[in-house]
């Protein structure tokens, strides 16, 4: 067996008899597994784990190594060993390389992504959500186009106040409010993305040229800076059992949510959610008449879980995830809580 490049340490505060009690792995978890380039680590994960989120515990991983975790690449090896009897992940590799502390070269993009990349590339790099109206009336504004054209297209010059540097602006505007179903308080407003815009000169009224339509890019929106990088880059983990909430709504706005399909949920950072959190899905449990002594009683049937969903970007009051299994449709107002 290779000498495993990364072996991490058991940090997460569990005991011996409580990994016991908590890891699972499936029958036919591989002894040897060789990553290749298309795998996901929810999939791995999956191959090894009836319980995918529990993937820090087979790494032993403590809560700094879930955010900051070393990447797994194509042609890594990863070994099922046991430690004290706990069943426990290492990996080597099928390359050659120096084992001595430096920079990795390989670039991190091509790590393995933790769920599908291209399932939430399009709500990686713009803005999903104004938590501020604010914070929304301060940001920079298209305020003219050359003839008085209302709608710009490619190629179109442009002009705007408060911008604060050169590079690829992005156009957007307010879409329609995120509503917490039970307390009713505004979580935000979501927001319609226009395009993207590249600035020519930067003054105090800036010209830009339209680089990207991606629906309409209008006279009076609002401009913010293009991220550079967004970091796919995270490991699946639990939220604390008491984390609960709601689907308040589906992105692309059907009523009937399937796998891959991207939600909102009422809960952000202001609770502790964090990106990669994975929540169990819920359905309201169905009530049914029951006879007793002649009696019809109204008895409430067990929730049972329907799927899985995982958070990928995380706001102030609410966050967007992924649903990555349903049994079957996921509805707007279903729970979501700890997986079981």
């Amino acid at each position: 067996m290779l000498k495993p490049i990364i072996s991490l340490v058991l940090a997460l505060g569990l005991s011996a008899p409580a990994l016991a009690d908590t890891l699972q792995l499936r029958e036919d978890a591989p002894q040897r597994y060789v990553v290749k380039k298309g795998d996901t680590l929810w999939d791995i994960s999956g191959k090894y784990l009836k319980s995918p989120w529990k993937w820090p515990q087979l790494w032993r991983m403590n809560r700094e190594q879930i955010k900051n975790p070393h990447w797994i690449y194509p042609g890594d090896v990863l070994y099922l060993d046991y430690e004290n009897g706990q069943p426990i992940l290492r990996i080597g590799s099928n390359r050659t390389v120096k084992l001595s502390p430096q920079v990795r070269s390989t670039p991190l993009d091509e790590a393995i992504s933790m769920i599908p990349a291209k399932a939430i590339e399009p709500f990686l790099k713009r803005p999903l959500l104004v938590d501020d109206t604010a914070d929304y009336e301060r940001a920079p504004r298209l305020v003219a186009t050359q003839e008085n054209r209302v709608i710009l297209s490619t190629l179109d010059p442009a002009y705007a106040t408060g911008l604060t540097s050169a590079g690829t602006w992005q156009a957007y505007r307010l879409g329609r409010p995120v509503v917490d179903p039970d307390s009713k308080e505004l979580l935000g407003h979501e927001v319609i993305y226009g395009g993207d815009l590249l600035v020519r000169k930067l003054d105090a009224v800036s010209s830009l040229q339209v680089g990207k339509v991606n629906e309409e890019i209008l006279v009076g929106d609002r401009l913010a800076k293009k991220a550079e990088h967004e970091d796919l880059q995270y490991i699946p983990h639990e939220p604390p059992a008491e984390l609960q909430g709601k689907i308040v709504q589906s992105v692309s706005g059907v009523n009937e949510i399937g796998q891959l399909y991207s939600v909102v949920i009422n809960r952000g950072r202001r609770e502790g959610v964090e990106i990669g959190h994975v929540f169990g899905i819920y359905r309201a449990p169905k009530l049914i008449s029951v006879e007793n002594n002649g009696q019809k009683q109204q008895l409430a049937m067990p929730s049972e879980q329907l799927g899985d969903l995982i958070v990928y970007r995380v706001f102030q009051k609410a966050s967007y995830a992924l649903v990555l299994r349903s049994s079957q449709s996921v509805m707007v107002g279903d729970r979501i809580a700890a997986p079981q």
